[in-house]
């Protein structure tokens, strides 16, 4: 009993140890407990500090330099995004292939003419780089600065179409007076008023200056490009005037002008055509030579004769670039004209559907460029290109297959034309400064 008395259970002692521990923990805990009072109400007693508030710094007016008329030009107050670069690369592979059938198609007569093979070459190839140049500062322009001077260019076209007629200034070739000569070079008015139309024809509708729907508005658009077409037809340009006046139906149509209306406008034009025709004996032989080309293989029939030999003879893979003979001589304006059947000849049935089908993909493009456009100027305007681009090339294959009466209209990116080329890839610029602008950018 002694031992248990000097060493007491551990249990027990253990016990001990646990309770003297919390009696010391709790005036710890109270004194925690104090200090936390005591804080809270010095915060609550506290007299919040305003801080002190500096005074605005007055804004200094700041003078800025005017940017000046290249840096307005550039300027634009809209958000804008990339160009379409689908269309941009199916120009660019079609003057790539329109400069090497050029080049083929060219060289025999070149050479014959001047003594130089690369001579239509060289001159084409200098306007492409000026066109070139001209599409990519046109792409970063934003479209609408051009509006207000749409009725502007509009007149001027028109004075220079009859400027042609002025003597010393006016050019021939071929019998058809459609060149204005500015010592250096040539240019053809009927390019520049294409673009025109489509810009003056768009502004109109937007700003709905005349009532398109009703006859008495349709009336007033009708006088201006009956105006224009009259000019052309005195230059002796039906292909022109054919291409002018689609373009401009196909911007009224889409613009919302009746079908029927457009439909009796274009029976008067067809008679005012058929009628013009009976003064000019050398285009009404090529309407009935188109129906009978084997009458007079020499004479009247003999163009469309040799374009036909010369897309027969190239079959189905063609007999390889350079390897044409129909160029040598044999078939008229082989770099112009009927550059088509060239391409038919040597390229076979595979390049020229693959070449149709390059247009087909940059007309559907330009097409989806004109749905996503933000406005009516913008949309209108890339319809009345697109329609030129389609038109010229809808014709050249049918009068190059004999489908139509030869008419003399040239293929977009392939035929020689200095102003044509250089004007019509001005087009495609505004066509991708449009893009730049449209509405899955916006």
């Amino acid at each position: 009993m002694a031992i248990k008395a000097i060493y007491p259970n551990n249990s027990e002692q253990k016990k001990r140890n646990k309770a003297s521990g919390r009696a010391k923990a709790k005036p710890v805990r109270a004194k925690e407990t104090t200090k936390r009072a005591q804080v809270k109400a010095v915060k609550k007693s506290a007299v919040p500090v305003r801080a002190k508030v500096k005074p605005k710094a007055k804004k200094r007016s700041i003078k800025r330099k005017s940017a000046g008329f290249l840096g307005n030009l550039f300027a634009s107050g809209r958000k804008s995004g990339d160009i379409d670069y689908t269309f941009l690369l199916l120009v660019g592979v079609l003057v790539a292939f329109g400069l090497i059938m050029l080049l083929s198609a060219s060289t025999p007569t070149a050479d014959v003419k001047f003594g130089k093979s690369y001579y239509f070459f060289i001159r084409q190839f200098a306007y492409v780089a000026v066109g070139m140049v001209m599409m990519l500062v046109l792409s970063h322009i934003d479209y609408r600065k051009y509006k207000p001077y749409a009725r502007i260019f509009m007149i001027i076209c028109m004075v220079l179409l009859a400027a042609v007629f002025l003597p010393g200034i006016g050019v021939s070739h071929n019998g058809s007076r459609r060149w204005i000569n500015l010592g250096v070079t040539e240019i053809q008015p009927s390019e520049f008023t294409k673009l025109a139309v489509s810009m003056f024809f768009a502004a109109m509708i937007e700003d709905r200056k005349y009532d398109i729907q009703k006859f008495s508005g349709l009336l007033k658009y009708a006088a201006w490009i009956g105006v224009v077409a009259l000019l052309m037809m005195f230059e002796t340009h039906l292909s022109g005037t054919i291409v002018l006046c689609g373009i401009a139906v196909c911007i009224m149509l889409v613009g919302g002008a009746s079908f029927k209306l457009i439909c009796g406008g274009g029976a008067g034009a067809f008679a005012a055509v058929l009628l013009f025709l009976q003064f000019d004996p050398v285009r009404m032989a090529r309407v009935t030579s188109f129906l009978h080309p084997f009458a007079d293989k020499q004479g009247t029939g003999y163009q469309t004769l040799q374009s036909l030999y010369a897309i027969g003879s190239g079959g189905i893979f063609g007999k390889g670039l350079g390897e044409s003979v129909q160029k040598f001589s044999y078939l008229p304006e082989p770099y112009n004209d009927f550059i088509f059947a060239v391409v038919c000849e040597e390229l076979g049935l595979v390049g020229a559907a693959f070449i149709i089908c390059l247009f087909i993909g940059l007309i559907i493009r330009g097409i989806k460029i004109s749905m996503e456009a933000p406005d009516v100027f913008g949309s209108l305007m890339v319809v009345g290109i697109m329609a030129q681009v389609a038109i010229q090339t809808i014709l050249n294959i049918a009068v190059a297959t004999s489908s139509m009466p030869n008419t003399g209209v040239s293929l977009p990116f392939f035929s020689y034309g200095g102003t044509a080329v250089m004007i019509l890839l001005a087009e495609m610029g505004i066509v991708l400064s449009v893009s730049r602008y449209s509405s899955k950018n916006t």
